[in-house]
């Protein structure tokens, strides 16, 4: 997440080297080669060869969901059950079905908030992608103005 987020923050359409993401981000460089990788294969991010090259996005920021990015680098965030719910849902006693239940709902919304999410969201939040060069500058001009009218909450406002 901070590696996107640093990318949209800071690329603006240009192509930004991954050594420039992990030092800022204080990351490391072969860990961000295997999740830009995923990332590249699923055609989140291209990469761009020579000495301005580095990594942009393919869409625009407002087009990229949290939740996208969570599925492709962190499949265990959205990993099911592998045995069948009905017959687990029989061994338990009741608590422990209502429990389940209660989780399992929980773990819905927070999928569904993360969907909803997208880099262009947290950039607007946080005021740093209203340059002339952003990828979705209607979208982000957009959104700082619901906050400031009242009429939406950040996403980081509990």
């Amino acid at each position: 997440m901070q590696a996107l987020f640093d990318l949209a923050h800071h690329s603006h359409g240009q192509p930004v080297p991954l050594h420039v993401i992990a030092e800022r981000q204080k990351l490391s460089l072969p860990f961000l080669e295997q999740i830009f990788n995923k990332l590249k294969k699923a055609g989140v991010v291209a990469s761009v060869r020579g000495p301005k090259g580095g990594y942009i996005l393919t869409r625009p920021c407002n087009q990229v969901s949290v939740g996208e990015i969570l599925r492709l680098t962190d499949s265990s965030f959205y990993a099911v059950a592998k045995e069948d719910p009905r017959a687990a849902n029989q061994a338990l006693m009741a608590d422990e079905r209502m429990s389940l239940m209660l989780w399992n709902r929980l773990s819905d919304h927070i999928s569904a908030f993360m969907e909803k999410v997208t880099f262009a969201d947290l950039c607007s939040e946080t005021s740093s992608n209203s340059c002339p060069d952003c990828t979705c500058p209607e979208y982000v001009k957009d959104v700082q103005g619901q906050i400031s009218r009242g009429e939406r909450k950040a996403c980081g406002v509990i």
